[in-house]
């Protein structure tokens, strides 16, 4: 909103600038005062834009989180409702977690020496 707000003053300290630039016959006020109102556009392009980003990141965050508290809800009424097979469930997935963590194992062959 700040890019915004600037950019809008940039514009009409532009228009002002031009104005006067061209009532005063001064040519380098008055190409400042087009430079200025240029840049302030871009500047309010570049608020809105960033504005339109946030929001829509906001918007789509807020949508996962609701997903997410859904799934969580979803097994929590899973456990409450069957809790041997939840525990099961749990402890097969650790055991897993359990052998994809340790690794090869670093097994080392060694030679008669003959």
């Amino acid at each position: 909103m700040n890019e915004q707000v600037t950019g809008v003053a940039n514009q009409g300290v532009g228009r002002v600038q031009d104005a006067v630039g061209g009532l005063t016959g001064n040519a380098d006020l008055q190409a400042k005062g087009k430079i200025r109102e240029a840049v302030g556009s871009v500047q309010q392009a570049f608020g809105e834009a960033k504005s339109s980003v946030k929001n829509a990141l906001e918007d789509s965050l807020d949508g996962v989180r609701s997903q997410v508290h859904d799934q969580l809800d979803a097994v929590e009424t899973y456990v409450l409702s069957k809790p041997l097979p939840a525990v099961a469930i749990a402890g097969a997935i650790g055991i897993v977690v359990g052998f994809l963590l340790r690794g090869r194992s670093k097994t080392i062959y060694l030679r008669d020496a003959r």
